[in-house]
């Protein structure tokens, strides 16, 4: 069996529960060796609740006002996990690897581009993998998604819809850090449409496609002014086929909110088809498939004919994030013992694709401050 990456945890956030389940699955390559928080008890109880009663022994507890600190120094762990607000991120991905860790750590991954290139910078010059949490990219699904689109079938690629929203209660409007300005100062633009973007830059990596400017359509604010609700557009080069052709810039519209029931949709129209699945992001239980639509005119017009295609993937039994724990393992493991051409390759790839999310989310959040004005990138 291979050697599992040792994780230590730096915090007891909620969002950090389904990743812990991920690394306890055989297949993830890794194993929770420590747990760090400023409350004993909440590390007590988390560790209680979340962590097998078999693995529950094996795992350390730091604790008191030095916990994070110790945590990321040990010499127990290969890696951390860092589920902490954004505006914490920077200090303690820069820690982690100055300790000689690598890194998973939550998105948005900074409040900043300056910030973003300082860590990423740092991970080059130590020799560390810096992952972002983006876990649907590993989905079997979205990979299969991906090899399709390319394909004579679909077509050319000409734009994309997508959105992602969740409806807030009282206690998220009151205490939820994703809407606190001096935790997650991006909210919903940072927190949800990262997704949307990321499955835009996916689709447009496959033709060829780059991004190069951002507008805000509509944008609603806190009292903070921290986004709750937002909806813009992303704006891709042409296909370079078509130099200079307008007609097939590609484009992302999207939506996202903290207001609105939860819906994760994403469509995908090519010239030929449409793509569409309807939990890109968190995918119902033992879901394997996306569907593929065209539409033609019938009876003098009268009439929409439907063709559907259900595309079935297989290989989905195991959660997503599962899959990005294993990649996570996998690439920091081959770093360690060798210069392997494939995984430099990779680490290349997924740091690119990380900060031009990272780039159009704050050139985003640069269109709200100036009411909606087009940037460029």
């Amino acid at each position: 069996m291979a050697m599992r990456l040792r994780i230590g945890i730096l915090g007891a956030a909620g969002i950090a529960r389904k990743n812990v389940a991920a690394m306890q699955n055989d297949y993830s390559l890794c194993q929770v060796i420590a747990l760090a928080s400023r409350s004993q008890e909440k590390a007590n109880r988390f560790v209680e609740q979340h962590i097998s009663t078999t693995n529950s022994e094996e795992v350390t507890i730091f604790s008191g006002e030095t916990a994070y600190e110790d945590l990321v120094s040990s010499p127990l762990i290969d890696a951390v996990y860092i589920p902490l607000p954004t505006s914490m991120h920077k200090e303690w991905v820069i820690k982690a690897l100055r300790s000689g860790k690598h890194v998973l750590v939550e998105k948005p991954v900074t409040t900043n581009m300056a910030d973003f290139n300082e860590m990423y910078n740092l991970a080059r010059e130590v020799q560390k993998y810096i992952l972002d949490g983006t876990m649907f990219v590993h989905n079997p699904r979205t990979i299969d998604l991906m090899n399709y689109i390319d394909s004579s079938a679909f077509g050319k690629v000409l734009r994309i819809n997508s959105e992602f929203t969740i409806q807030g209660d009282d206690e998220f409007f009151s205490n939820n850090v994703r809407i606190k300005k001096d935790c997650d100062p991006l909210g919903c633009v940072g927190d949800l449409s990262w997704y949307s973007i990321r499955m835009a830059l996916l689709v447009m990596k496959q033709v060829g496609r780059t991004a190069r400017k951002v507008k805000m359509t509509s944008f609603r604010l806190n009292d903070s002014g921290v986004p709750i609700d937002a909806a813009g557009m992303v704006h891709f080069s042409p296909m370079k086929e078509e130099e200079g052709n307008e007609e097939y810039d590609g484009l992302l519209t999207f939506h996202c909110s903290f207001m609105q029931p939860l819906s994760q949709r994403v469509e995908i129209c090519g010239s030929k088809q449409t793509a569409t699945i309807t939990d890109f992001v968190i995918p119902r239980k033992g879901s394997d498939s996306y569907e593929l639509r065209s539409q033609t005119l019938t009876d003098c017009d009268k009439f929409a004919e439907d063709s559907i295609q259900t595309k079935t993937v297989g290989n989905c039994e195991t959660v997503q994030e599962v899959y990005m724990w294993r990649h996570f393992s996998q690439t920091c493991r081959t770093m360690e013992i060798s210069e392997s051409t494939k995984a430099s390759s990779k680490i290349q790839e997924m740091a690119h694709m990380s900060y031009q999310t990272q780039l159009i989310v704050i050139a985003l959040m640069d269109s709200i401050r100036e009411e909606g004005r087009e940037i460029y990138l």
